[in-house]
């Protein structure tokens, strides 16, 4: 912008005033050919600058030497001009030193660069000058220390980028870690990207090897996750939680843990009981809502993470491992805080009254299914199986057609991969499916007749009742829809709330409710949480999906090669065919010579890990 306009005679042999990198500079315009001026700046270099940006020039004509430059800026720095009071509608620089009485080209100069150094009291806008008031200079401080602050952070992260050797302080790990997830999430942090970008063509593969070098990994790599944003390290010191209620009964029973036998955080337990009509089943999920409150660190961190995350290359649980492995965990031989759901059974084991309630309960033992399958046959385990099995009557879940029976889980155990299969239709597994169902469905009901706002888990169906191809979605809201799959009027997800923060919030809400009389989160409050929780779902699904395809394919190269496989076509993906392995039920991108019909054979010779594409051939 032009402080004043362009004298008749041009700009030779004037001193003008403009920026360089941000810089308001002077120098002596020794040569003027249309609109390209010559420069002799302070430093007695020569410079090339476009009359249009030119800011102010003198009125007086100078002989061409450095000493002119020098002795007018000197005779600029002894002038100390007061600085102007500007109104409320602001000035032009010709109404600043109309106002100022100022007319000689030095008073000029001095004056702009008086109010250019004081950019604190100082702005331009629309070519006017505007004074701030106290409120806005006390902003613009604040404003200029965090800048500051966030160069000399900036510093040193490139320092820490240029040498391996360079350490970062704890608090400059936690922000380089958060903002690299960040960028790897499609989210701006522009001066950092910048600094990345700068060190390498690949941005995401320095991210990546920052990340580990920050500690932000599993102890051995997965790509799928590390290029994925999802948090993974823990980086503050989290005090222990405090009960926030001291008087919390203490049930005169104990309770039982069923869970996979590697399990390492346990969330819920069993009790039984006998009673003058028959028996009273309890159900004891870990009250974290005791513990935390909304905004505290521990909260946070779990609605950022959403979920826990298995994958064969280690745990990222949803709360550090003291708390989700230790306080917070049903562990046998200790009492717990619990929100129990007690129902009672007659002497036909036919189900009755229900009861929500916080309390305090001793864990006996800590049981897997591969051990109470082998002793199923024992009392207690029958009587709650024949009791899930009156629960179950009760519903009228949608016929579907028959599952997966196995599924099979790749963990690495001192670096080679082991799978894992699951018999989902385990005796016990079944038995503690029913358990959690009628836990989640009946806090469901709790809610409902408690006008009692929850994140609720409905099903939208896509395409008509007759159709052979409908769809089915689940989806989080706070009115309750009815539940073809489990055969509820209104379904929701309570039991985990150590691996889940839906689950957290449901507890909360209801914990709340029973000690207090109302809830921790409005109905539009939990709305607003939907989003996010849902965005952040379904990158957990697409990196645990391209997870098992890296472990597959490093499975098939270290134990199938040259073997026949089976597979399943699910689809053509860029002339891949994406294929389910049998009997792993893993998808992997295949490359064939030849289309593969629906159900096939085939030997894979090798894979290629920059495409994550198996190479195999077709057996007729």
């Amino acid at each position: 912008m032009k402080e004043q306009s362009l004298s008749p005679t041009g700009f030779a042999q004037a001193i003008i005033a403009y920026y360089n990198k941000g810089a308001l500079q002077i120098a002596l315009v020794t040569e003027q050919i249309q609109d390209n001026l010559q420069l002799l700046q302070q430093d007695k270099s020569i410079a090339k600058l476009s009359s249009s940006r030119v800011i102010l020039t003198t009125k007086a004509r100078f002989a061409i030497a450095p000493e002119s430059l020098i002795s007018f800026w000197e005779e600029v720095q002894a002038l100390s001009p007061d600085l102007p009071a500007i109104p409320a509608e602001g000035l032009s620089f010709a109404e600043l030193l109309k106002q100022e009485h100022l007319h000689e080209d030095a008073a000029r100069f001095a004056l702009l660069f008086g109010l250019k150094a004081h950019p604190e009291r100082y702005y331009q806008k629309h070519e006017l000058y505007f004074q701030r008031s106290s409120a806005e200079q006390e902003s613009f401080r604040l404003l200029q220390i965090e800048r500051e602050q966030r160069q000399a952070y900036l510093a040193r992260v490139a320092d820490y980028l240029a040498d391996p050797s360079e350490l970062l302080r704890n608090s400059d790990q936690r922000q380089v870690a958060s903002e690299l997830k960040k960028i790897l999430l499609g989210e701006k942090v522009e001066d950092l990207h910048k600094l990345l970008r700068r060190r390498s063509a690949e941005p995401v593969d320095l991210i990546v090897q920052l990340r580990a070098r920050l500690g932000d990994c599993l102890d051995t790599a997965d790509p799928a996750l590390d290029a994925s944003g999802l948090p993974i390290a823990f980086y503050a010191d989290y005090p222990r939680a405090q009960l926030k209620t001291s008087d919390l009964p203490s049930a005169n029973h104990s309770a039982f843990c069923i869970d996979d036998e590697d399990s390492l955080d346990f969330d819920d337990a069993i009790s039984l009981q006998d009673t003058v009509e028959g028996y009273r089943l309890g159900i004891h999920v870990s009250n974290l809502a005791l513990h935390l409150e909304a905004g505290q660190a521990l909260f946070d961190q779990a609605r950022e993470r959403v979920s826990s995350l298995y994958l064969a290359g280690g745990i990222i649980p949803m709360l550090p491992p003291e708390f989700s492995q230790g306080q917070f965990s049903l562990i046998q031989n200790q009492e717990k805080a619990v929100l129990s759901l007690y129902t009672d059974f007659d002497a036909e084991l036919r189900p009755g009254k229900t009861q929500v309630l916080a309390q305090k309960i001793r864990i006996s033992e800590n049981l897997s299914y591969k051990a109470v399958d082998k002793d199923f046959g024992k009392p207690i385990f029958s009587l709650i199986h024949k009791m899930t099995e009156s629960l179950k009557a009760l519903r009228d879940p949608e016929e579907r057609a028959e599952g997966r029976r196995f599924v099979y889980n790749f963990t690495l155990i001192n670096g080679k991969l082991i799978p894992k299969k699951i018999d989902l239709h385990s005796s016990a597994r079944q038995m503690i499916e029913e358990l959690m169902i009628h836990y989640n469905s009946s806090l469901a009901q709790y809610a409902l007749a408690q006008h009692l706002p929850l994140l609720f888990r409905n099903i939208s169906r896509l395409g008509s009742a007759e159709n052979d191809t409908q769809l089915s979605s689940a989806y989080l809201d706070t009115k309750a829809g009815y539940h073809p799959g489990i055969g509820t009027d209104a379904y929701l997800h309570a039991t985990s709330p150590i691996r889940r923060f839906v689950d957290l919030i449901n507890q909360m809400q209801v914990q709340n409710h029973l000690t207090h009389g109302q809830f921790c989160f409005s109905e539009d409050a939990l709305q607003s949480l939907i989003p996010d929780i849902e965005k952040r779902i379904q990158l957990i699904r697409a990196t645990v999906q391209k997870s098992d395809r890296y472990w597959m394919l490093k499975y098939i190269e270290e134990n199938l090669l040259h073997q026949p496989l089976e597979g399943i076509l699910r689809a053509v993906v860029s002339g891949q065919y994406r294929v389910e392995i049998l009997p792993w039920g893993k998808q992997i991108l295949l490359s064939l010579d030849v289309a593969p019909p629906e159900y096939f054979t085939f030997v894979a010779y090798k894979v290629d890990w920059e495409k994550m594409v198996l190479r195999g051939d077709l057996i007729e």
